[in-house]
């Protein structure tokens, strides 16, 4: 009886494992499967760009009466991962001056200027422009250190020569996006290739090359073309549709002052112009319109793709702010579709 007793128990727990190992492996099967049927994950970032900031001359004086929040206190930004500007006036202390006594085409912007981009929400400058060496070497590097102390990231300039043509690396939300910025002209004739990036091919295109071999994106900042004309120079045309070739995927234009419209080329952008933004420019209609644009990068299988979220129709200035008035929105929206290569109703 014992002898019997002992095998049904052995039966009973026989079959109790083999049916909490059948439990464990569907479990474990549905687990697998679940994990294997799951979707992708979509990695999201979004750039909202606008164009020049100029922070010296008179703007400048008003910054040293410690007006730091007065150029964005009446501006209303979008929300962004990455908040991207030209920053055209360098920011290094002068004793008091922001413009040349001798040519208002000379100016910087006052120390105190990077804690006015911080406070206003920028997070990257581009820092290579005709007026990076307005007051030479020492305001260049200067303005470096501010805008590190201000926690401003910053591209285009270096105080290394062999870091001038680096990207910046911008890693936002599993994206990781390579940021350049490079000027075409300078309004002074020597030594600024030390510290400043130019639009020499044979140094920037291998470094493009080689970013784009491991980022998820590219965006490239290039200031160069002809002031106040009414579409691209034929040489920046041909340099942007280059840097598409070498894998941007955003190319931002700076330097004319008005603004230009939107290219896009096997889902690539080109903006040739953002205008100006922070700039007092009143002797021209068109440099006192501009916008901004707001791209969303998502990644997902390993493969990302960049699409144009927003046009920012702007009225710019000492202290720029979105345009209210619908016929003067109107109007810069019909000049900048009349020079774009798609449709921009959806984007405004």
């Amino acid at each position: 009886m014992l002898r019997t007793h002992h095998t049904a128990f052995g039966l009973f727990c026989g079959m109790a494992c083999a049916t909490a190992l059948f439990l464990s492996t569907t479990n474990t099967s549905a687990r697998i499967a679940r994990k294997l049927t799951r979707p992708a994950p979509t990695y999201e970032a979004t750039l909202l760009a606008f164009g020049d900031v100029n922070l010296g001359r008179s703007l400048g004086q008003v910054l040293l009466k410690d007006a730091v929040h007065y150029p964005f206190e009446k501006f209303e930004r979008d929300t962004a991962d990455i908040y991207f500007v030209n920053l055209e006036s360098t920011l290094s202390d002068q004793n008091g001056e922001t413009e040349s006594p001798e040519s208002n085409y000379v100016f910087t912007g006052p120390p105190i200027g990077a804690v006015t981009l911080a406070k206003a929400g920028v997070t990257y400058a581009a820092t290579a422009n005709n007026h990076a060496y307005d007051y030479g070497e020492r305001a260049a590097l200067e303005t470096i250190d501010h805008l590190d102390r201000a926690n401003i990231a910053h591209v285009g300039t270096a105080k290394a020569a062999e870091h001038v043509f680096e990207p910046l690396w911008i890693e936002k939300n599993g994206l990781r996006i390579a940021l350049f910025a490079v000027t075409d002209i300078m309004n002074t004739g020597w030594g600024w290739r030390t510290h400043v990036a130019s639009t020499d091919t044979a140094l920037l295109f291998p470094k493009m090359r080689t970013a784009a071999s491991t980022a998820d994106a590219m965006v490239i900042s290039i200031h160069g073309g002809d002031e106040y004309a009414e579409v691209p120079s034929d040489r920046m045309r041909r340099f942007m549709h280059a840097c598409l070739r070498q894998g941007a995927t955003v190319v931002l234009g700076h330097h004319p002052h008005v603004p230009y419209g939107i290219e896009r080329l096997d889902g690539r952008y080109i903006v040739a112009s953002l205008g100006n933004f922070v700039f007092h420019q009143p002797q021209r209609e068109w440099t006192q319109l501009s916008y901004g644009v707001l791209f969303t990068f998502s990644k997902k299988d390993g493969k990302t793709a960049v699409s144009l979220k927003r046009i920012i129709p702007i009225a710019v200035g000492f202290q720029p702010a979105r345009i209210s008035d619908a016929g003067v929105r109107g109007k810069l929206l019909a000049r900048t579709q009349r020079y774009s290569s798609i449709s921009l109703t959806q984007y405004h």
